[in-house]
């Protein structure tokens, strides 16, 4: 894998990451067996969920070792965990099966937590803004197990766009915020009474949860840091960084070079 050469971080990590994702292309592929109890757009919604789960959990654990990434992993081994309970027995499912219990042992092995932070990032975003987009990522997973019964377009609606805020949020797109705070838990809510029972209840209640967590003030914080006026404070010239005094063809006496 190209990231593990161009990171810090173990072939031991890379290797346990990759597992994740070996385990999440298995479960797909076991959804598209006929025998299936699952509908078709309950079907695609736990294997879009599964997938975008294990495919950001391995992208951050390869590239930052976040912890959030590496519990991620272990909620998305859980989701196929929970398949394992409803799908049938057949040949693909023992391969799955052991694909999924060697995932759990390489996330719990010392070779890969090694690498993983024991402590959150000083730069990166507090956890009450990661937390919204890693709910929105087990959206369709969660409606897809609970949405037999539903009305296709109405779980799909909800399903397949809790991933894309999620993607808005993250990546700062503009209205990424707005989506995740009014536009998508609206529409849950919305569309909830065209859901099955339980489904429903999971669009209302995570739709709630996003509305709570997303209006914290670090959630805006992150999104949109706070730009003010900087103020210029005389520093001793070997207390500045080599570049600046570079720029400035001053030595670490502040005499001109």
């Amino acid at each position: 894998m190209p990231l593990c050469r161009w990171q810090t971080f173990t072939r031991e990590n890379c290797l346990g990451a990759a597992t994740i994702q070996l385990a999440a292309l298995g479960w797909t592929l076991a959804l598209l067996n006929d025998a299936t109890p699952l509908e078709a757009a309950p079907a695609f919604l736990v294997g879009l969920g599964i997938l975008s789960m294990s495919t950001v959990a391995m992208i951050g654990m390869v590239t930052v070792g976040g912890r959030w990434a590496h519990r991620l992993g272990l909620i998305a081994l859980g989701f196929m965990m929970a398949l394992a309970i409803v799908l049938p027995i057949d040949m693909v499912w023992l391969i799955d099966v052991g694909l999924t219990a060697v995932a759990f042992l390489a996330l719990l092995s010392p070779f890969v937590t090694r690498s993983i932070r024991r402590l959150p990032s000083a730069s990166g975003p507090p956890p009450r803004a990661i937390t919204p987009p890693l709910l929105l990522l087990a959206t369709p997973a969660i409606l897809g197990l609970l949405g037999n019964g539903s009305e296709p377009w109405a779980l799909l609606i909800v399903g397949v766009g809790a991933p894309n805020v999620a993607w808005l949020y993250s990546r700062v797109i503009p209205g990424g915020l707005l989506a995740m705070r009014l536009i998508w838990p609206a529409v849950a809510i919305v569309l909830s009474p065209w859901m099955s029972l339980w489904a429903g209840i999971a669009s209302v209640t995570i739709a709630v949860t996003v509305i709570v967590l997303s209006w914290h003030k670090s959630v805006k914080a992150s999104y949109h840091p706070p730009r003010e006026v900087g103020t210029a404070y005389p520093i001793p010239p070997e207390l500045a960084p080599k570049e600046v005094l570079d720029a400035a063809e001053i030595d670490d006496r502040g005499r001109p070079k």
